[in-house]
């Protein structure tokens, strides 16, 4: 088992091998998937020719968009980790994974293929609306799963509809990058003090920053240096301003 709280530079299927079986009390995480433009005529040749997440990605790369891409490293397939974080998850733990419309059943049917039950699917209200030619995307979505015997989470008034505030446009470490306060509700729902939570595709850490204040150990993955960087300085500054508060 790899040392925990820590976020390694290094593919996620790679680390998860180290892990025992039944070895994390809880998985969140936000993968990698195609996209499409959906504000967008499929005829459209420049990026400035539609809004939302695709004009914001790194370097303005119109390949990337044209594959259905917003970074590099996100051919990883469904069925390739999903049995791998079921192997490595507890029995009777739960799993939240996020993921857009149109990938939702795909996700869904592949996660209970490797023995994973559905739980329910939870909205995020982001404040925020995305262009779009037809109906504009305020709500993205996450897959609630558990594997084993279900448990009642922490905090039972919550809804299925969660409501935080999309991080600011312009202020992004990350195209998909997820507030902390959103990982913190479903990471205290779902697990204890104490706990280890995984998550194999970090970003810029919004998942490793919501343990370090809920008082959770975590393991993550990031394969991209220049976002495992970013979640290393962020998880860094925190651990600082702590001190300074303690001091």
């Amino acid at each position: 088992m790899l040392p925990i709280n820590k976020i390694y530079n290094m593919d996620c299927m790679e680390g998860m091998k180290q892990f025992p079986d039944k070895s994390i009390d809880l998985v969140v995480t936000d993968p990698p998937y195609k996209i499409v433009q959906g504000g967008c005529s499929n005829k459209a040749v420049t990026i400035n020719a539609c809004g939302g997440i695709l004009n914001k990605h790194d370097g303005d790369n119109i390949e990337l968009v044209k594959k259905g891409k917003i970074f590099n490293h996100n051919e990883i397939q469904f069925n390739e980790w999903l049995p791998e974080i079921y192997r490595v998850l507890k029995d009777n733990s739960h799993c939240y994974i996020m993921i857009n419309g149109r990938n939702l059943s795909k996700l869904q049917m592949e996660a209970e293929k490797v023995g994973f039950e559905f739980h329910n699917i939870i909205g995020w209200d982001k404040g925020n609306a995305t262009p779009n030619k037809w109906y504009m995307q305020r709500l993205e979505f996450i897959l609630f799963l558990f594997k084993g015997e279900a448990k009642n989470i922490n905090n039972m008034g919550t809804t299925t509809l969660l409501q935080v505030p999309n991080i600011k446009r312009g202020t992004k470490l990350h195209p998909t990058e997820k507030p902390v306060d959103l990982m913190k509700v479903l990471i205290e729902n779902s697990s204890n003090e104490g706990d280890l939570i995984l998550d194999p595709f970090m970003g810029a850490g919004s998942t490793a920053l919501a343990c370090k204040e809920l008082n959770r150990n975590f393991i993550g993955f990031e394969i991209d240096k220049h976002y495992h960087s970013i979640a290393e300085k962020r998880l860094l500054n925190y651990q600082e301003q702590l001190k300074i508060v303690g001091d």
